[in-house]
């Protein structure tokens, strides 16, 4: 197959990682893989020597709607020009912008097909009005639609379900240790938490939590890996509640996972999350995790007190006494650990990446009129 897939960046994310480890995948596999972005900036995350990557050097915020019209005629004469030049079969989205342009590129008789995913929480999207309306009227005539969970394709039309698969994101051996400790072994006084500093990870109630978890055990500490806008006021929160000999902000970190697999525990307090990557990886290193059980992704990875722990979002008290439990019952705490490390093969990277092929491969070939979201 000759495919494309297009995002605004590939600088470092989880939808990029997933992007470059298909890519990759994919093209081992005999396929000729390109990767077409909005932006100038190089991957954030190690390509195969033979995918391609155009950079169309179109990004940016538009300051008039004169300017955007201007930008968006540009992307979308580049790319009907790279996919006329290319023969593509299909294109493969992972933002519904990149969906909506293509459409408009070829209006009518594309012989190649478009495909998309939506790697975010629908319900928090924010569309001016005129936006909205091309979503509505567009998405439904894409070709493939990929749904990172079953909850979320609940929020788009019936077609899309129709002609829609659900495919977990996948956990792929690159970016994890290839040892796992026993774990007698691990930092079990140490406690992790990674992804951006915003509000919609829930860091100011995942502190708030921590200060009453460690009103009973203050030997603990909390490290924090991420960058973000609300570095300054976590900052002050952590002064605030007297935290600052326990809580750690370590900022972006490359390789993560290679800094916190040995720690005790790994607490996500998202308000809201796509198919979150960091507590899929943190299970896959076998770190008992504590989630909320926020929309969407948690429910369909955690089985409560199995593989994990899930708690009501903007909880501190709930978190706070799981905390507790996890640090209070090594039993619980080998279980849990035990149990999570089994997604390293339900969801191996190898496994999704097949699963995203043969998907693929149906549309394009029109074999999946008969199948959709079950």
């Amino acid at each position: 197959m000759k495919l494309a897939f297009l995002f605004g960046s590939m600088s470092r994310g989880g939808a990029e990682r997933v992007i470059a480890s298909l890519a990759n995948t994919f093209c081992a596999a005999g396929d000729e893989i390109s990767i077409i972005t909005m932006d100038n900036n190089p991957s954030g995350y190690a390509l195969d020597e033979r995918v391609r990557h155009i950079r169309l050097n179109l990004a940016g915020k538009s300051k008039n709607k004169m300017e955007a019209l201007i930008r968006n005629f540009r992307i979308l004469r580049s790319l009907r020009k790279e996919i006329k030049r290319a023969g593509y079969d299909a294109g493969i989205t992972f933002e519904l912008r990149q969906a909506v342009l293509l459409q408009y590129a070829f209006p009518a008789g594309r012989k190649f097909k478009i495909i998309t995913s939506e790697r975010a929480n629908p319900n928090t999207r924010k569309l001016a009005r005129f936006e909205k309306k091309q979503y509505d009227k567009m998405l439904p005539k894409v070709d493939g639609f990929i749904f990172q969970t079953k909850r979320v394709s609940l929020c788009y039309c019936e077609r899309l379900r129709e002609i829609g698969t659900v495919i977990h994101n996948g956990v792929f051996p690159e970016i994890l240790p290839a040892e796992i400790p026993a774990f007698a072994d691990r930092r079990h006084k140490d406690i992790c938490a990674v992804g951006r500093l915003a509000e919609q990870k829930g860091y100011d109630i995942l502190l708030r939590a921590f200060h009453l978890f460690g009103e009973t055990h203050p030997e603990h500490r909390l490290h924090i890996y991420g960058e973000g806008a609300l570095r300054k006021a976590l900052e002050e929160q952590i002064a605030a509640l007297g935290l600052g000999d326990r809580v750690t902000l370590h900022g972006s970190v490359a390789n993560v996972m290679f800094q916190v697999f040995d720690m005790g525990m790994f607490v996500m307090a998202s308000r809201f999350e796509g198919m979150p990557n960091a507590l899929m990886e943190a299970m896959a290193c076998g770190v008992p995790c504590i989630s909320t059980n926020c929309d969407f992704g948690p429910e369909e990875l955690v089985t409560d007190h199995e593989n994990g722990i899930l708690v009501a979002v903007d909880d501190e008290k709930a978190i706070a006494a799981a905390m507790a439990e996890i640090a209070d019952s090594p039993e619980l705490a080998q279980k849990l650990s035990e149990n999570a490390r089994k997604i390293r093969e339900t969801h191996s990277g190898d496994r999704i990446a097949d699963r995203y092929h043969t998907y693929i491969s149906d549309v394009i070939h029109e074999r999946n009129k008969e199948t959709g979201v079950q």
